[in-house]
């Protein structure tokens, strides 16, 4: 059996795993591409790479 990896983890290397959403209020969250977005949550970015999607998201912070 292979364990299968945590819907946040980075993913191999270079490879369009994650999205990045956004709600009606502007906040930004990291989300994998194999799971469906929560209702009220749109894609903003991506499908990218892991580490593309989380400098979108820090860069947005205050």
């Amino acid at each position: 059996m292979t364990a299968r990896s945590a819907p946040f983890d980075p993913g191999p290397d270079g490879h369009a795993t994650h999205l990045v959403l956004e709600n009606p209020q502007g906040h930004l969250s990291l989300w994998p591409t194999w799971r469906e977005p929560p209702e009220g949550w749109t894609a903003r970015f991506g499908p990218a790479p892991h580490d593309a999607c989380t400098r979108l998201v820090a860069a947005d912070r205050p």
